[in-house]
């Protein structure tokens, strides 16, 4: 949440202040609220630290919480309760120690004035930028039950797509990391104890072994070199991602990745449908939704891509025209929109491009493990055969020479 200035006008009197927002169309509507007429809104620029807060905490709440608080709201708000009663009465049911305090302080927020989706934004390590968009358009739209729904399919989803990925890749991540220790002992222990074998003999040594000896001498006077190298990498890594540039790199590689991006782009584009639809039920106009889908995508490459398309829309463009110019959705996907388009059925024709791209992950995701498994068998081959040819051909060549007995 950012801190923004404003200048306003109440009973034609001139009126200055900061406050704290998700946007500045946010901090307009609390001013409103407040009989205050915004004329500037400005965010106050602030030294952007790096967040070094990535590593995992023994008291972090999890998604199995939050989809149960999510569900709860969800049922809660369709039921009319208020948000103070409905959050008083889930702190006692709820059991996680963190997402206890953090309700507890939400209420105080809550009795205090503040919106919800403000108060979820003081606690960012719970409730994340997705979470906390979503809540803000069923503020704005007055579909709070919505939104809380919306969250919950999504966190439920979510968890069911990373379970079944974890079950593709369990078994091929467990023999990778096998085979990186037996490479590491071969390398510190193995190695060196052939290299004084072959030093006793003298002779011309195959250039598979050469290689071995090489890496392994390599490696054990190096060790502690790479282990720094590897670490300031992955700081630097870190410290740029912080960055809009760095992020927006990044996140446009990640999309480019083989297997993993186009899951990826798939996840993201199936969840942009979800609140495109949203939106559309909720009676926004197509840039309101439009913005709201933008701030909701945690891809911050597809989310400029949205702009794109929010520009387009506002100049004029039809959304299939605007969409077409993105690049980020497939032939078969803009005919869907197109024809959604000429008929009125828009809302109805994104609900199906949503349900496309849920059901391309969920057979993508099926098709792992048989795309994993020949590379995986390619990959233990040609281990198992440098490793042969680089100790035991030596060995071979002098035991037929006689020189072993």
């Amino acid at each position: 949440m950012a801190k923004y200035n404003y200048i306003g006008r109440v009973d034609g009197e001139r009126v200055v202040g900061e406050m704290d927002g998700l946007s500045p169309e946010h901090i307009a509507a609390q001013l409103q609220s407040q009989g205050v007429v915004p004329l500037t809104i400005n965010e106050i620029s602030q030294k952007q630290e790096i967040n070094w807060n990535f590593l995992p905490s023994f008291k972090q709440v999890k998604i199995d919480d939050l989809i149960v608080f999510s569900r709860q709201m969800a049922a809660l708000s369709r039921s009319g309760v208020p948000l103070v009663r409905a959050f008083t009465g889930l702190i006692d049911s709820t059991v996680n120690s963190t997402l206890k305090t953090a309700m507890k302080q939400i209420v105080v927020d809550l009795q205090a004035g503040h919106d919800l989706s403000v108060a979820l934004g003081e606690h960012p390590k719970i409730f994340d930028t997705f979470f906390i968009k979503v809540v803000r358009v069923g503020e704005e739209m007055g579909r709070l039950e919505d939104a809380f729904t919306q969250i919950f399919h999504y966190l439920e989803g979510g968890k069911v797509t990373r379970q079944q990925i974890a079950n593709a890749v369990r078994y091929p991540l467990f023999v990778v990391m096998t085979v990186i220790v037996a490479m590491g002992v071969v390398n510190y222990y193995v190695i060196p104890a052939f290299v004084q074998l072959f030093a006793k003999f003298g002779t011309q040594l195959p250039i598979t072994t050469q290689i071995l000896i090489a890496t392994s001498e390599f490696t054990s006077e190096y060790a502690h070199l790479l282990l720094i190298l590897l670490a300031s990498l992955f700081i630097v890594g870190w410290a740029a991602y912080q960055k809009p540039v760095g992020r927006l790199f990044w996140d446009k590689v990640a999309l480019k990745v083989p297997f993993v991006g186009p899951l990826m782009h798939r996840i993201i584009l199936a969840r942009l449908s979800r609140i495109f639809v949203l939106g559309s039920r909720s009676g926004m106009n197509m840039v309101q939704i439009l913005s709201a889908v933008e701030a909701t995508v945690n891809n911050s490459y597809l989310a400029q891509r949205v702009v794109t398309i929010r520009l387009g829309v506002s100049r004029g463009e039809s959304l299939v025209q605007a969409a077409q110019r993105s690049n980020i959705f497939t032939p078969l996907v803009l005919q869907m929109l197109a024809v959604g388009e000429e008929t009125g059925q828009i809302e109805n024709m994104m609900d199906e491009v949503a349900d496309f791209y849920e059901q391309e992950v969920d057979y993508e995701i099926k098709a792992l493990s048989s795309i994993i498994e020949p590379v995986l068998l390619l990959f233990l081959a040609v281990m198992v055969l440098v490793l042969a040819m680089g100790i035991f051909l030596p060995l071979w060549d002098l035991g037929a020479g006689g020189l072993v007995r």
